[in-house]
Order: C-alpha cells, then structure tokens, then sequence
C-alpha cells in the first residue's frame, strides 16, 4: 500500500509548516521546518493505543528556518545560508513497516563544521511513565570521554563503566551509576563509536542501536551509514538517540567534522518503530 501523506498548518502563533506522513498502519510522522525536526510520530503500542513517542522540540530564538515541500513520498526541505556559504538538504520518508528515512546532504563553499542534528527525544511510553525502565542497546566499545566543559577529552572502553550497551540495559540505573562523566554530565550526553566502522566513517546502512520500552512493547532501532552514535538521558523524561560523523582524533577540529569545498556530504539513518512480541 502506498504511504498516505498531507501537510498541516502550524498554529498562527508559530509561522514554521509542519508536514506530515502516514503509513498504512495507522503511523503518523509530522516534520518541522524549523531545524527540519521530527515534531511528533503517532504509533501503537502492542494493544493497539496510540500515542505520540516523540517529545516536541522547544521553539528557540533565531532557529534556523528550512523550506520545505511533499516530494518524492515523503519530505524534501531546503536550508541555504548565504553569510555561511552551505546549502542543506534533508529528506523525511514514512514506508508501512515503520521505518522512518532521513537523508541529509551538505554543500559547502567554503570549510564549513558539520551540523546536521535535529536532536529527536523519544519516549516510547508515550509520556505515560518516565524511560528508566527503557532498555538500550548499542553496539559500540567506545565511548567519548568529555571534561567539565562538556569538550571531548579522550576515547575511552566502554567495559566495566555506566557506558557499556552492548548487553541491553535499562536507562534508569545507569543514570545513577556512581561515574565521574554521569555526574559531569548530569546524566547521559556523550558520543559512541559504533564497531566495523568504514574508512572514511560512512559504510553501508546497518543497524548500530536499539531502544526497547517493556511496557507498551514498543522498539525503536537506528541504522545509519555513519559511524557514531549520539546518547542524551539527562533526565529520566525522555532520551535522544542520533546518528553522528565520526570525527578524526588527530585532527586540529575535533570535535568536528569538516565539510571542505568541493566536496558533498551524505548521510542516511533509518528510525524503525515496531512492537516486541
């Protein structure tokens, strides 16, 4: 069946569009323009109630603002910042399986730091309780250290520490592990790199991390072509889980990953929203 799709008007108070997606499963994706962000995403749980798993993103002062338009099935929007020579792009696609598609490309005219973030924070319960009892899994033995400033300070193993996913574990308790870098942090905020990473920190779409919310059944699982993964638990509200360029540790720009002129940057990550057993 073919994905269903319309498009919204935000609130008058609000001047940003808001575009929005369904899939034959009664799914529903809504998209920003401003930042180009996930505003909301409607799914059942495993009886069949629906709620929205994504926490709407606060409106900040002078956010950037996208253009955007229904193409190709899904989502196409545009950003083009002139004083910052960069042009981006950024492609939302809803399939029946649940499977959110986000694509971003980036043309800079100039070097140019990386930013294609929109920092989606998820609740799979869908604000019916907190997600301490949310079950992560990432598949990385590395993590990025960060100092009190919150810079990257060194690459650390994940064994033995409150950063070790590669076993499922619950958010909650290793929020309140007794670790320096929990404490700095006020929780979880730090950077991951994914194993079998690929030179030049891209590779084929594969699955590098997943969310499980034993309560409503609901499993949030992230592919990506990139080599890092973002985690964000500060507070036992909501997390955020996102894919990010894997930035070379020798390099003067770290944590950055720079866009050099001439050159175009791709990346694609997949959310897949399904229902455990």
């Amino acid at each position: 069946m073919m994905t269903k799709r319309f498009s919204g008007t935000a609130p008058e108070a609000d001047e940003h569009r808001r575009f929005t997606l369904r899939n034959a499963s009664g799914m529903a994706v809504t998209i920003s323009e401003c930042d180009a962000a996930l505003w909301s995403w409607q799914a059942p749980d495993r009886y069949g109630r629906m709620a929205d798993v994504v926490l709407a993103p606060r409106r900040l002062a002078g956010a950037v603002l996208w253009k955007g338009q229904h193409a190709e099935g899904g989502v196409t929007l545009l950003r083009s910042e002139t004083a910052d020579a960069v042009a981006q792009l950024a492609k939302y696609h809803l399939d029946d399986d649940g499977c959110l598609t986000v694509h971003h490309e980036v043309v800079a005219m100039a070097p140019t730091p990386l930013d294609v973030t929109s920092n989606p924070c998820f609740n799979l319960n869908g604000g019916a309780a907190d997600v301490g009892d949310h079950m992560v899994q990432i598949d990385a033995d590395y993590y990025v250290g960060v100092d009190a400033d919150g810079a990257p300070a060194n690459l650390a193993a994940v064994g033995g520490t409150a950063f070790d996913f590669r076993q499922a574990a619950p958010i909650g308790a290793r929020l309140r592990w007794p670790d320096s870098q929990i404490r700095q942090r006020g929780g979880l905020d730090h950077c991951f790199f994914v194993r079998n990473h690929f030179s030049g920190g891209q590779g084929p779409l594969r699955e590098v991390a997943r969310v499980v919310d034993p309560g409503s059944g609901r499993c949030l699982q992230l592919h990506t072509t990139e080599a890092a993964v973002q985690l964000r638990a500060v507070q036992q509200g909501s997390f955020t889980l996102e894919a990010r360029a894997r930035p070379e540790l020798t390099s003067a720009a770290w944590p950055h990953v720079i866009v050099l002129p001439g050159h175009v940057y791709r990346q694609t990550s997949v959310y897949r929203l399904s229902l455990q057993p």
